[in-house]
């Protein structure tokens, strides 16, 4: 196997560090339709839907998530009190039946609404 040049590498070398970035998006589209039916199989999509529908709840999560899961730096961010901030997340924990301060859950809520997005 020839090795690739720095130009034609998928890897980001920024900081002197080879990071190779995968969007979620690009792992979702090259699945099949039945790969995806397979993992929304055990799923309430109704509740999931509501959620991934709902714009505050959406922006809320989307901030969580690049704010690397951290309460006190998103409720900063979206300038909300960090009880409101927890309000919000358990009550899409209640919904969806996913803990987003779990990371595994976390990740599991991005892949399925990933999948929702391009149904």
């Amino acid at each position: 196997m020839q090795a690739k040049s720095y130009g034609e590498s998928n890897l980001n070398f920024e900081g002197g560090k080879a990071t190779k970035i995968i969007e979620l998006a690009e792992i979702t589209s090259l699945m099949t339709k039945s790969q995806k039916e397979k993992i929304f199989s055990g799923c309430d999509v109704k509740n999931l839907a509501k959620v991934f529908e709902d714009p505050t709840m959406m922006s809320t999560v989307n901030c969580f998530l690049e704010n690397g899961m951290n309460v006190a730096k998103t409720a900063r961010a979206m300038y909300m009190h960090r009880n409101t901030l927890l309000y919000r997340l358990n009550a899409i924990r209640r919904q969806t039946g996913l803990d987003l301060k779990d990371f595994k859950m976390a990740v599991t809520f991005e892949i399925l609404h990933s999948l929702y997005a391009i149904k």
